[in-house]
């Protein structure tokens, strides 16, 4: 059996085939409706692609897990330009960006 034959189509023959046929199945269709059919398709072809390459980073690696590292020195620079305006809550949030950024060495240094 060679690859050409039509019981064993490679995907990108697949592809072309049904390409060829929503063409086909666009052109049918009355002019006004044409362009919102090639949207639909274009949209339906987009968003298959789109969910598969997810599907496939999900299946492939556990998530990373959350470093506060970077949440904490956004924090603390917050909370720095706030403590000049209104110091309590500044200061509040300089040493909540503190922690955050301990525990994220922590993450860090352990593993």
């Amino acid at each position: 059996m060679t690859s050409d034959s039509p019981s064993d189509p490679t995907p990108e023959k697949e592809i072309e085939r049904l390409a060829e046929e929503l063409g086909r199945l666009i052109k049918s269709a009355g002019p006004e409706r044409r362009e919102d059919l090639k949207e639909l398709a274009f949209a339906l072809i987009r968003e298959e692609a789109i969910q598969g390459d997810r599907e496939e980073r999900r299946e492939g690696a556990s998530p990373a897990p959350f470093n506060p590292l970077g949440t904490g020195v956004l924090i603390l620079v917050l909370g720095g330009g706030l403590s000049f305006i209104f110091g309590p809550v500044g200061l509040m949030l300089m040493l909540g960006g503190l922690i955050f950024i301990v525990w994220g060495a922590i993450i860090s240094w352990r593993g």
